[in-house]
């Protein structure tokens, strides 16, 4: 027989699923974060120089970032002060269009130009520029941060353009290093709150996807499990085919022989009786071996339950009657039609009882109980006998696994196949106190339904 691997399915979802999902979760949230940020900080920007834009047109200094006389210094006094009034300010500088400082709030700064400063360029093009350090406290400060007081991962640089009065040019560039602390915690608790919305709406994805691959690897479980079944089922049946004839022929004279001396009187009659029993349990486990090896599909016809049950019970009754064992049947009155095989359904029944009756011994009494569901019949037969342990209540509906010292492990496998295949479902439970209960369930047949809905 061809051996499966294991899947495996969910334990390498598992392993791959959380990765992916934390590097996928960790980048967007990374993407999502950066870009609140980058238009808080921009917004931020164009409202300060809006701000001073109209600050600007309204003193009429424009002229003086030009380095034209005639600009009261009033005006300008009053301006500048307006500059330094600005809240979160650590420093301004106010350059011309030559990059030259023309003013700042630190005096050593005036008159200087630096280095190249990609920002300052922007602005001069007439684009707001806000700049934001992130590499922390290893950050280099640039030729401009002469004498700040700060890492330049602790300001944000603002980079405004100053226009003509009717905006077509720019006329000079103000320079803000400032440390908006509100803006700042706002920024981090925006952050704070994306990662735990991306990491709650990750782990809520990554287990809907885990329930999901549970249940593809359970189908995928089960069908492979048919797939193991099929293949025992193929040698089961290449095995029943070459020993049935070979056993049944000899088995039929053996039996005949017992007969005949047993009619003679030349043997021991408890001899030639127990003889013609071990033969009849040879028949049968030849016949359970073809049986299960069949494919046949069943024969949907209509069905009554309770008269297959009342026929079926009176050789099992008689039986455990002979061995001591209390048999009791509870079997509403009416019809409870199905749609099944008669044959069939007999069979399945009939090893039902049987493994009830063999399970048990003197004084352990069989029940067989039939109720009434909505949709279905339920059949259950339940035993005294020892029982079955929990964990290998699953397993006894394997092929040739058995718990009995003489038992072949075919009946409860062939009881199973005979149930699906009727459209039914065949379960084991544990019997309260001790024993077995075997719950067999059917669907009622559509004209019953129909009927019981009228």
């Amino acid at each position: 027989m061809p051996r499966f691997p294991a899947l495996g399915l969910l334990r390498s979802f598992i392993l791959a699923g959380a990765a992916a999902t934390l590097a996928v979760t960790v980048a967007l949230a990374w993407l999502i974060s950066g870009f609140l940020e980058r238009q808080l900080l921009q917004r931020d920007g164009l409202t300060s120089a809006d701000m001073l834009q109209s600050v600007i047109d309204t003193q009429g200094v424009a002229p003086w970032f030009r380095g034209e006389a005639g600009v009261p210094a009033a005006e300008v006094l009053e301006f500048l002060a307006h500059l330094s009034a600005l809240p979160d300010v650590l420093r301004i500088n106010v350059y011309r269009l030559d990059k030259q400082v023309l003013w700042s709030s630190r005096r050593e700064m005036i008159g200087r130009r630096f280095g190249p400063n990609e920002e300052l360029d922007e602005a001069l093009r007439g684009d707001v520029v806000v700049h934001r350090d992130t590499d922390g406290p290893d950050a280099q400060l640039k030729s401009e941060h002469l004498l700040m007081n700060a890492r330049p991962d602790e300001f944000i640089e603002n980079y405004l353009p100053v226009r003509t009065a009717d905006g077509r040019s720019v006329i000079g560039v103000i320079e803000l290093y400032r440390r908006p602390v509100a803006l700042v915690a706002a920024l981090d608790g925006g952050r704070r709150l994306v990662a735990l919305s991306a990491a709650g709406g990750g782990l809520f994805i990554f287990l809907c996807l885990v329930w999901f691959v549970r249940r593809a690897d359970a189908a995928l479980r089960l069908q492979q499990h048919k797939l193991v079944e099929s293949e025992t089922l193929v040698r089961i049946g290449e095995l029943s085919g070459a020993v049935a004839h070979s056993i049944r022929n000899p088995l039929g004279s053996i039996r005949s022989s017992a007969e005949l001396h047993r009619e003679l009187g030349d043997a021991p009659e408890a001899l030639t009786t127990e003889l013609i029993q071990h033969v009849d349990r040879i028949e049968t486990l030849v016949r359970t071996l073809l049986g299960y090896a069949q494919q046949r599909g069943a024969r949907l016809t209509g069905a009554d339950l309770g008269r297959v049950l009342r026929e079926v019970t009176p050789r099992i009754e008689a039986a455990a009657r002979s061995q001591g064992k209390p048999f009791l049947l509870t079997l509403p009155p009416g019809p409870h039609p199905v749609e099944a095989d008669p044959e069939l359904l007999a069979q399945l029944l009939d090893s039902l009882l049987s493994n009830a009756l063999e399970a048990t011994a003197a004084g352990q009494a069989i029940r067989l109980d039939l109720q009434a569901q909505a949709r279905a019949y339920v059949v259950a037969v339940e035993d005294e006998g020892p029982g079955v342990p929990a964990a290998q209540l699953g397993a006894i509906f394997e092929p040739f696994f058995t718990t009995k010292p003489r038992g072949l492990g075919m009946g409860l496998a062939l009881a199973r196949r005979a149930a699906e295949r009727l459209g039914g479902r065949l379960h084991a439970e544990a019997a309260p106190g001790r024993g077995l209960r075997m719950v067999l369930s059917l669907p009622r047949s559509p004209v019953d339904a129909s009927a019981r809905s009228a």
